[in-house]
């Protein structure tokens, strides 16, 4: 029988695209990956053939963000189900996680000059520590951070699929002092003196510190060049001798740092040329994340301008956190703080005080507050990964689907002040 040729030109357009969708890597919102491929959708629910040919079931709004773009690209019937930009309960992937501490093992030891340490390692991290340390919590945490990026960032488990992040835990001040002196000659041997100043200067005066590790050190040890290390432990006498562990998983500061930890690796990080910008979008994730998971801020940061880092700087958010909401949309209705990219943009650590660095808060709950505006927070760091560069005001209004930076600045305004931003 002769087929009519509109029948048959659907039935190719059917079979190209079933032949083009391969199995790819799905992720849960309760840290789990499925292995499959995309067979249909059926209202809000996604059919995925998995590896053992079952047919798995899941509903949208526990897939990943990068998920949820695979699908409105290669299910045009799902699309209508992505258009809202209304606010909705949004899922808490950090929260949802489950995270085992039993799956740890221990891995043999790392030693640097001065300090040798134990390693623990999970899934994606390596934890570096010490006697009483509570490094299964600081694992557990990480890993739920893990799941946090990699939900929302589509990516981001491409960043892991060979190494690890390393995370040193110090037991004491003469450890952290330590670990801070190795990297600020491991900066001056490669010729940044200017950066090892800085090191020098603000590592006795914080409570963590961020590290990227020379290629060589991180090949031979399996790490992500980034890295982070934590005072991990509180004093308990005046002279600093006596300390205890802290322990716990979710303690904000922890959170604070790993959040903009896992941001970094997956934007990949800034040129000097185009880092304007980056420094609200990064500080105000890390509050954000800190906030929104613990409930209360504890972080205060840490600048330095000049070449030889005598002059740091130390600027936090408002005392509580609970009120950064209320009291900032106080300040908007005032007068006293104008939420504008310009401002947004030209903001430094050096420079930012509580009202900026609140408005830094807001703005990242602004860019991650729907699921249209959290799919293009993963295209802004997915566009910085591959250029180095913070797109400008006009480039990132476009990326959130506004024509000009003014139109953005305006619906900025608009959230600041409602009652969706509590």
């Amino acid at each position: 029988m002769k087929k009519a040729p509109g029948l048959l030109l659907a039935l190719v357009t059917i079979l190209s695209t079933a032949h083009a969708l391969e199995p790819r890597t799905w992720v849960v919102m309760d840290g789990r990956t499925i292995e499959g491929t995309l067979v249909k959708t059926v209202g809000n629910a996604v059919v995925i053939l998995d590896k053992d040919s079952r047919q798995v079931q899941l509903d949208k709004t526990w897939l990943s963000i990068g998920d949820n773009d695979y699908v409105k690209e290669f299910a045009p019937d799902a699309k209508a189900g992505f258009a809202t930009t209304q606010a909705i309960a949004l899922p808490v992937p950090a929260k949802l996680a489950k995270v085992d501490q039993k799956t740890f093992k221990k891995a043999g030891t790392l030693a640097i000059p001065a300090a040798t340490f134990d390693i623990l390692e999970t899934a994606h991290f390596k934890i570096m520590h010490m006697k009483g340390a509570a490094a299964d919590d600081m694992g557990e945490l990480a890993e739920r951070m893990w799941v946090d990026a990699a939900c929302f960032h589509a990516t981001f488990m491409q960043k892991f699929r060979t190494d690890k992040m390393g995370i040193f835990i110090a037991p004491d001040d003469t450890t952290y002092d330590a670990i801070g002196a190795w990297y600020a000659e491991l900066l001056a041997k490669a010729g940044s003196d200017e950066n090892a100043n800085r090191v020098r200067a603000t590592w006795p005066k914080s409570a963590a510190g961020a590290m990227t590790l020379p290629v060589e050190i991180a090949r031979d040890n399996g790490l992500l060049q980034h890295a982070r290390v934590f005072r991990g432990y509180r004093k308990t006498s005046a002279d600093g001798k006596r300390t205890e562990a802290i322990k716990g998983v979710w303690v904000p500061f922890f959170v604070h740092c790993l959040a903009g930890d896992l941001l970094d690796v997956q934007a990949g990080g800034v040129t000097s040329f185009g880092a304007k910008g980056w420094f609200s979008v990064s500080t105000g994730h890390s509050y954000y994340k800190e906030i929104g998971l613990t409930g209360k801020s504890e972080t205060n940061l840490l600048s330095s301008r000049s070449i030889s880092g005598n002059d740091v700087n130390t600027s936090g958010g408002f005392k509580d956190s609970r009120n950064w909401a209320s009291e900032l949309k106080k300040l908007i209705r005032k007068g006293d703080v104008k939420p504008t990219l310009e401002l947004l943009y030209a903001m430094e650590a050096a420079s930012a005080d509580e009202k900026g660095i609140a408005l830094t808060y807001g703005f990242s709950r602004y860019l991650q507050s729907t699921l249209p505006r959290l799919s293009a927070y993963n295209k802004l760091a997915q566009r910085i990964s591959t250029s180095h560069q913070m797109p400008d005001p006009e480039s990132l209004a476009k990326l959130y689907g506004f024509d000009t930076a003014a139109a953005m600045e305006a619906d900025l305004l608009k959230y600041l002040t409602s009652a969706e931003f509590r």
